[in-house]
């Protein structure tokens, strides 16, 4: 661990943008805005990559006023804070550029890609996905494995767990898209779990904020 930065590398110093405090966003709004666990927060390593959402400060009087976007951890110092470097183009803050070093604490962190030995799973796989799923305010109500079809395909189907007999037409693939593993699990990190698995049928249990494996019938 690090104390200081490389005086020559240092971090920006936000002048009209912050960083949201996710810790507290969750506590307030549980299951609509997951976050990874103390623990992991607390434990970042360099190299990791974590999402931070930055926010305008003041707002816009119109448009959007915050975009979520990753930095892969550069520093971790023993005061609890780390630095690390900003790897998406921003649109929405245009005083920030690629590559910018930004401060940032445990509580800011609202995601944490996985690392390379921690998935058992082909984050590239794709899976279907009703198109109900993404209008939702929190996890996907079902997940379900059936054999793949293809080299591409991961075998998992995601829905809403509401939708009408007649939703998905007479093909199946009307009101769907493909979305890749990887892509699922950064919005919606209980589904790791179930990746993990490689198999079954699962339903989200508000109440427990994870998936339940449902038995075999």
């Amino acid at each position: 661990m690090t104390d200081t930065p490389n005086p020559s590398d240092r971090t920006i110093v936000p002048a009209e943008w912050g960083l949201l405090d996710a810790e507290a966003q969750h506590a307030a709004f549980p299951d609509t805005f997951p976050i990874p666990t103390a623990p992991e927060r607390s434990e970042l390593r360099t190299g990791d990559m974590v999402k931070l959402v930055f926010v305008l400060d003041p707002p816009p009087t119109s448009g959007p006023n915050a975009e979520r976007m990753w930095v892969e951890v550069r520093s971790a110092h023993r005061d609890g804070t780390y630095d690390g470097w900003l790897t998406n183009k921003p649109v929405v803050i245009s005083s920030l550029e690629p590559s910018a070093l930004v401060a940032f604490e445990a509580r800011h962190v609202a995601g944490i890609a996985l690392r390379k030995e921690e998935v058992t799973f082909d984050v590239h796989l794709r899976a279907v996905v009703s198109d109900r799923v993404l209008a939702l305010h929190g996890p996907p109500g079902w997940a379900g494995f059936d054999e793949p079809l293809d080299e591409s395909d991961s075998g998992w189907s995601i829905t809403a767990g509401d939708e009408p007999d007649d939703y998905f037409g007479a093909d199946g693939s009307a009101g769907t898209q493909a979305m890749e593993l990887g892509e699922l699990v950064q919005r919606y990190p209980a589904l790791v779990e179930v990746f993990q698995a490689g198999e079954g049928e699962w339903v989200y249990r508000p109440d427990h904020r994870r998936y339940v494996r449902l038995k075999d019938t």
